[in-house]
């Protein structure tokens, strides 16, 4: 009868000895790789660096990229017409400069985001929308900010939009014709002024200055020299008091220096100066200099 025996097993001792083995050979393959490394890197870091070759491939990159916008532009994607509507203030020589976009330049390669970005820049833009027309065109929609009146500061004259905020690098001569206002904060409260003449249209084109007082209330300075004093509160009514007296009484036809409304229930005037007190008054820097501050 056969005899039954089991298979051998391999001794721990073997395994033992093959996995020092291993341990011992990878370390050593491990180390030759590091070294290897340690040493080929600092070669290959100097070898990438003095030839540049990350800049090379990003310009061969974009040399390929404008050759094909160029294709595209002779296959009939170029620009062909710009289209501009709005511009009143804005000049046409501003506008392209501001664009950088030439008859024939590829469609594809515009960045209208970045035109957007360049005209709002131009004084006279307050929003652009700018947009591509396949296959050739480029149109541009200006919204510009409207001339409101002259801000007298500092010894010159600024030209102000219907925000109050001031239109840079304009010649205010241009605009002689807009209401002139005086005063530190008289920019934010020039709207509301000019809303509140417009109620009386045949005596708001005699008024050629407003003047802030201490913040709170405006002197009217019309073109026959006459002084308007408003009042803080009300002013709307006393605007329409005087509007009222105009009608019944012609009472700017006098020779008047100051009408003052600022009482709710009268209307004061002060009678112009005559022979050498109105000699005197003329030549009252002072007044001129506060009128102006």
């Amino acid at each position: 009868m056969p005899r039954v025996t089991r298979p051998l097993r391999p001794s721990r001792r073997r395994f033992g000895r093959l996995t020092a083995i291993l341990q011992r050979r990878g370390a050593v393959v491990a180390l030759s790789l590091g070294l290897a490394l340690a040493v080929t890197l600092p070669v290959a870091g100097r070898w990438w660096n003095r030839d540049r070759i990350a800049e090379r491939i990003e310009d061969w990159t974009a040399a390929r990229g404008e050759a094909v916008l160029r294709m595209t532009a002779r296959a009939g994607l170029g620009v062909r017409e710009i289209v501009v509507t709005g511009r009143v203030h804005t000049s046409a020589a501003e506008l392209l400069s501001a664009l950088d976009l030439h008859v024939g330049d590829p469609l594809l390669g515009f960045d209208s985001r970045a035109a957007r970005a360049e005209l709002e820049r131009l004084p006279w833009v307050k929003e652009a929308r700018v947009e591509r027309h396949f296959p050739s065109a480029v149109r541009i929609r200006l919204t510009e900010r409207a001339p409101l009146a002259l801000w007298q500061t500092q010894g010159r004259h600024a030209v102000l939009d219907a925000d109050g905020r001031e239109i840079r690098k304009v010649d205010p001569g241009a605009f002689a014709d807009l209401l002139v206002v005086i005063g530190a904060d008289a920019p934010a409260h020039a709207r509301d002024l000019l809303d509140l003449l417009a109620t009386e249209p045949d005596l708001k084109p005699r008024v050629a200055a407003a003047v802030r007082v201490a913040g709170r209330r405006w002197d009217l300075l019309l073109d026959g020299g006459v002084r308007i004093q408003l009042p803080e509160l009300q002013a709307a009514a006393a605007w329409a008091r005087l509007a009222d007296a105009q009608r019944r009484e012609a009472i700017l036809a006098r020779a008047l220096a100051q009408i003052d409304l600022r009482l709710a229930a009268r209307l004061t005037v002060r009678p112009a100066p005559s022979g050498e007190e109105a000699r005197i008054h003329a030549n009252d820097d002072s007044i001129v200099h506060r009128l102006s501050s």
